[in-house]
């Protein structure tokens, strides 16, 4: 017969085991104590998409972004936000101080892979989340494992989206348990391939005539490491206006001002969709000839001024329209400014005199960025503060308002949680390469491109 002391010895031995095995329980996730190291990471206005990746990055892991995609074509996590100082810690706890500043996903360490779901997708569920796949072994990318899921349901559709001449990801081999669902299959692939995606739903649960779960335009789209801070879009175009501005000011030696707005809702803007080079000459010959469309006077792509020693270029698109202009002729807090552009543009964010939320979005900053000085004075403009930026630091400022005019849907974008004002961005990350030019065919650079 049991006494009341054996018995809870025989309960305090169970729970020890419990407490044992815990670490090991749960959905495939990764402990805090196997979580790989994130270095120390500053954002100074970056896009949710970009901090997620550059975390990723850094400790190793692939990632799958899972976003909603709105009929407007507007992104998700792009337009959410990151202003912030990450110090070096564990992957789950970085996750968990960006989840709690920025707030709008969820997010999961699945053995290897960084999981991440929009906070709209939790009461979205589509037919990614059903166990609707048998048990199976694939072998292939990610591009046939499209094709896999939608061979094994006919009624669903997916589409793989590849850049031509952009990553490529790696074949894999690996099993699927039955019951799985497609997300699994799609963190399977990351698993053992090493290689991340996003996927960007449409948002619609549907069934095909028989009652079976279907998938409806879905596009995965696979990633590659972002090791690097470059903001430039995946899709641009390697010759172009701002490519030819970045020419003419590295061959100069001198810094620009360069004002723009974006195409789509990212940091391309409309000087980007124009075919140009830097030809050589003089500071008035090149501006002259960069800022004519060739379709006759009335028609040009910018104008452009000097300020205090510095060139002020502004697009055709970007004094076209007045929304997004305000903030430039904000004034500012009288003060001192001493740091790199993507402190900048923290400081004007801090120091607008009557801030009306919009912002400057600079990037991230690193050790070894170029630094400028600023004295801002009583009655002086966020423009003026750009000018006297690049002309103590020798950057050129490429700002690019965010316009929130959707070209697809001809509305403006309404997502509560969007940032508004612009992109700032180096000019000089735009500058063109030999091999940019024979992209198109052109065996002559301009003298001042040095072949390799």
């Amino acid at each position: 017969m049991s006494t009341r002391a054996s018995g809870h010895r025989t309960a305090l031995a169970l729970l020890l085991l419990l407490a044992a095995l815990a670490p090991g329980c749960g959905r495939g996730r990764k402990t805090e104590s196997t979580a790989p190291m994130v270095p120390a990471l500053r954002f100074a206005g970056v896009g949710l998409d970009y901090a997620l990746e550059r975390i990723s990055a850094e400790a190793g892991w692939p990632i799958g972004i899972d976003e909603i995609q709105f009929v407007d074509m507007s992104p998700d996590f792009g337009l959410a936000r990151v202003d912030l100082d990450l110090p070096a810690a564990p992957l789950d706890e970085t996750m968990r101080r960006l989840r709690a500043a920025v707030g709008g996903f969820d997010f999961s360490l699945e053995n290897g892979v960084l999981y991440v779901r929009s906070n709209l997708l939790v009461q979205t569920k589509t037919a990614l989340d059903e166990p609707m796949m048998d048990g199976d072994t694939f072998e292939g990318d990610l591009k046939d494992l499209g094709k896999y899921v939608m061979m094994k349901h006919p009624s669903s559709f997916i589409t793989v989206s590849y850049i031509v001449g952009g990553y490529k990801p790696p074949k894999a081999k690996f099993d699927i348990p039955s019951r799985s669902s497609v997300r699994d299959v799609f963190l399977a692939y990351s698993r053992a391939s090493g290689s991340s995606w996003t996927i960007h739903r449409a948002g619609q649960f549907t069934r095909d005539t028989k009652g079976q779960v279907s998938i409806r335009a879905t596009t995965v789209e696979p990633t590659a490491p972002r090791k690097s801070i470059s903001r430039i879009p995946a899709i641009y175009n390697q010759l172009s206006s701002c490519a030819a501005l970045a020419d003419a000011s590295e061959r100069l030696k001198l810094p620009f001002v360069v004002y723009d707005r974006s195409v789509l809702f990212e940091m391309r803007g409309v000087m980007n969709l124009v075919l140009q080079r830097d030809m050589g000459g003089p500071l008035e010959n090149t501006m002259n000839i960069l800022s004519q469309s060739g379709f006759g006077p009335a028609n040009w792509h910018f104008h452009w001024r000097v300020e205090d020693g510095v060139p002020v270029i502004r697009s055709s698109a970007f004094l076209y329209y007045l929304r997004g202009r305000d903030i430039f002729s904000a004034e500012l807090l009288p003060g001192d400014f001493e740091g790199s552009l993507p402190e900048f543009a923290r400081w004007v964010n801090t120091h607008q005199r009557h801030p009306n939320g919009e912002v400057l979005m600079g990037g991230e900053i690193t050790d070894g960025m170029a630094r400028g000085k600023v004295h801002a004075e009583a009655g002086q403009t966020v423009h003026d503060a750009l000018v006297a930026f690049a002309k103590s630091s020798g950057v050129s400022p490429y700002v690019i308002v965010l316009d929130m005019l959707s070209p697809v849907s001809g509305q403006m974008a309404d997502q509560p949680r969007a940032w508004r004002g612009a992109f700032l961005q180096d000019l000089s990350e735009w500058v063109s390469k030999p091999e940019d030019e024979a992209a198109l065919g052109m065996t002559h650079p301009p003298p001042h491109i040095k072949p390799k």
